[in-house]
């Protein structure tokens, strides 16, 4: 009654007026309050679907980056056999001119004779093995 005297409403049709703004303030907070649940049931769903699609292609890098560290591993195996293979072909070839040159000085320092097809008919090359694998003369 108080508050009727002071706002100056003082008829039923007056508390009818404020009763129906009342309920339609009411009614547009419940409105805005599931308005509210909804983007927030979405936004939770968008997130969800994100996490989902992250881990599958975190699954997918860790898949390449497995089969990327396996062929690493394959091409170190590699190397260092191939590098095995150089040092052993590199002492081979050492040893072949050892003798090429211990067979030239037998000879006199001369080629005469007879020499195999693979023999050349003078005085043998210094042949090496070089850094790059490749034999200079």
């Amino acid at each position: 009654m108080v508050l009727r005297l002071l706002a100056g409403v003082g008829s039923s049709g007056s508390e009818t007026s404020v009763d129906e703004k009342k309920r339609r303030r009411m009614n547009s907070n419940r409105e805005s309050a599931r308005r509210s649940r909804m983007k927030k049931q979405k936004h939770l769903q968008d997130l969800i679907a994100e996490m989902g699609r992250l881990e599958r292609e975190r699954k997918e890098m860790l898949s390449i980056c497995d089969d990327k560290t396996k062929g690493h591993l394959i091409l170190e195996a590699e190397n260092g056999a191939l590098l095995a293979e150089k040092t052993a072909l590199a002492g081979y070839l050492g040893h072949l001119e050892a003798l090429m040159i211990r067979k030239f000085k037998e000879a006199g320092g001369q080629c005469s004779g007879v020499q195999e097809p693979w023999q050349v008919h003078c005085p043998p090359l210094h042949v090496a093995a070089s850094n790059t694998g490749v034999f200079r003369i």
